[in-house]
């Protein structure tokens, strides 16, 4: 019998590592479910000018990310909103586990500056991401574009002729025209704390009570 114990004990603690993130596979979120996609780690720049390395930044968190730019005058806002309400009701430690994120899909406007300024305009207090350079080719600005690859993000630029008329939209988001807009089809996503993009919310489709379940059952993960 005391030969079978440490046995017995070591295949537990074996079990219990590959269970708990398996369990969480019979789990329906109330947003959109997705497909354990792995976040793949990237550097970007902070609106305080600072790189910030998702791997080092929030190591062990569940992550709460949107996507959008300052010029966005009717959904960004209110998703700004819709994040900053949900982060008011965690208790002290939720918010430990928990990281909130903004990154930027028009880079070319939206510099370090720019985006210090709306953060701090919409009291919006955590991380805003953005590329260091404006350059299609620079390092900062691939990395971003992985960034957006890597969630998903449906990306375009709707450029303007000098009637204001609107042209053809190309969906590399490579091109930086003089007189654009950004159309972006994404949502606000959350990243377990083992770093697997687990639900999508649609950016029309909040509905605060229950974004704020989804999230909260990720953080006892």
């Amino acid at each position: 019998m005391s030969r079978l114990v440490p046995v017995m004990m070591c295949s537990l603690l074996v079990l219990a590592g590959c269970t708990v993130p398996g369990e969480s596979n019979n789990w329906t979120p109330h947003g959109e479910a997705l497909e354990n996609v792995k976040v793949q780690d990237f550097t970007l720049t902070s609106s305080e000018g600072t790189a910030w390395t998702y791997t080092d930044e929030a190591a062990n968190t569940t992550l709460v990310i949107a996507f959008l730019f300052t010029n966005c005058l009717d959904i960004c806002p209110i998703v700004t909103h819709n994040m900053k309400w949900v982060k008011s009701q965690l208790t002290d430690d939720e918010l430990n586990k928990t990281t909130f994120l903004t990154i930027t899909v028009d880079p070319w406007r939206d510099n370090v500056t720019t985006l210090h300024e709306w953060k701090t305009g919409t009291n919006s207090e955590w991380i805003h991401l953005t590329s260091s350079s404006n350059d299609s080719d620079s390092p900062s600005m691939k990395a971003l574009q992985n960034v957006w690859v890597n969630f998903g993000v449906g990306l375009t630029i709707e450029e303007y002729n000098a009637n204001n008329n609107s042209n053809a939209s190309t969906s590399s988001a490579r091109h930086h025209p003089d007189d654009y807009t950004v159309n972006h089809e994404t949502g606000t996503i959350l990243v377990d704390r083992f770093g697997h993009q687990r639900v999508w919310w649609g950016d029309n489709d909040w509905v605060l009570d229950l974004f704020l379940e989804d999230l909260r059952y990720l953080n006892t993960l």
